[in-house]
Parts: C-alpha cells; sequence; structure tokens
C-alpha cells in the first residue's frame, strides 16, 4: 500500500466519496444521543471503539469495541483507509439508535474533501462530525480566546469548518461537517456535546473505551 500507484488509488477514491457528500443537516433535533468513536493502537492490533450518550447528561446508553486489524499503515491524508473500515465494523454490531457519529479526525477539511468523518458518513450512510487537535488544512485568521468562542477554517477560498474554543483552559479543537451534517449543524453537534474537557465527551468517552479494550487485551 506504500507504492505510488495504489496510494494514487486511494486518493482517487476519496475524490469520488467526497463527491457524494451532503453538507446539509439530515439529523433529528433536538439533540438526544450523539455517538463517539475512536481507535487506540498496540503493535499490529487496533481497537476501535463507539460510545453513544445521552445529552446533556452524558450518560452512557452503549459502547461497542471491535478489535482488529489495520488495513494499512497510517499514511497522512489516507487516515480514513487505515480506520474507517474499522469503525465501519464496529458500526455493524451498534444496537442503538443515535442521531450524529462524532469522529476523532477530520471531515471536509482535509485537501481532498475527504477525511476520516466524510469516509466513514458517506459509507455507512450516517451522519457524522470530524472533530481534531490539529489542523490539517486551510488557515484561522484568528484564534478563539473564550471558551466556546469560534472562528472559521477556510481553505482554498472556503469555509471547511471551525476552530472552536472548548471550556476551561483546553487548547481549540476543529470541527468539521463529515456527511448529511451542515457546517453550522456540525459546530451546533460539537458544542452540545462539550463537557469539561476539551475534547466533545462522547468523543472522550470513546477514546478511554478504545484504550480499556487495549488494555485489557494485553492483561488477557
Amino acid at each position: 500500500m506504500t507504492t505510488t500507484l495504489p496510494i494514487e488509488r486511494l486518493r482517487n477514491l476519496q475524490k469520488n466519496i467526497a463527491t457524494k457528500t451532503i453538507t446539509e443537516d439530515f439529523f433529528e433535533r433536538p439533540l438526544r444521543r450523539v455517538a463517539g468513536a475512536d481507535v487506540a493502537y498496540s503493535n499490529s492490533k487496533a481497537y476501535a471503539a463507539i460510545v453513544i450518550t445521552e445529552l446533556p447528561s452524558f450518560k452512557v446508553v452503549e459502547e461497542t469495541v471491535y478489535v482488529g486489524r489495520p488495513p494499512i499503515p497510517y499514511i497522512p491524508g489516507l487516515l480514513a483507509f487505515r480506520e474507517g473500515p474499522l469503525i465501519l465494523k464496529t458500526l455493524k454490531n451498534v444496537r442503538n439508535r443515535f442521531q450524529v457519529l462524532l469522529i476523532n479526525g477530520h471531515g471536509i477539511a482535509h485537501p481532498l474533501r475527504c477525511g476520516l468523518a466524510t469516509y466513514v458518513g458517506v459509507l455507512a450512510g450516517k451522519p457524522t462530525v470530524g472533530v481534531a487537535g490539529k489542523l490539517l488544512i486551510g488557515r484561522v485568521l484568528q484564534q478563539p480566546k473564550k471558551p466556546l468562542e469560534y472562528t472559521p477554517i477556510q481553505f482554498e477560498g472556503n469555509v471547511v469548518g471551525y476552530c472552536l474554543k472548548p471550556r476551561g483552559r483546553g487548547k481549540p479543537i476543529y470541527v468539521s461537517p463529515g456527511h448529511l451534517v451542515s457546517l453550522d449543524g456540525a459546530l451546533d453537534v460539537a458544542i452540545a456535546s462539550l463537557g469539561r474537557y476539551r475534547m466533545p465527551e462522547p468523543l472522550r468517552l470513546a477514546h478511554l473505551a478504545a484504550n480499556q479494550a487495549r488494555r485489557s487485551d494485553h492483561r488477557g
């Protein structure tokens, strides 16, 4: 997968998926259930977790973990093909309904407009939002300083997401639509899902669940 030709094929697939992306809100309001997805690693294994939470209490409704092997090694810009298939397999085991899935990665704020959240959203047909700790592309003209303040991420003359300051002293996070969610909708979901920590609570809980599964597997 690290040779030039397969990488180019994957990028062409990303471009194709990007043409199918819908950046309009197709999720129910008010928000009652938001899920988070994250992946942890240990050697050759990956632990993908999805946690569904109720809003505004963040009570856990369901926690689902899938253990497998990453299809490809980490390649910048191609995280969708490393973690996307794992998250999709986890989704198949989720029993309860949710309105939006937050994913630890980018949505359309990606060089090819198809980050991990867009990949999963289009292939699963689910509303998704990408939330990342680092900016991948574009620029933010002014960093937000106050809690819940936000500024647009601009790329090639378009707004592709928002830089959002969480509560407390945490660094800003970068929010972009994945699929079936608008720019403003993605921001609304991210803000509604923020608790005391830097990352939205469903994502934080998914991160903890993935790492707990990794530790349990080692102990076993």
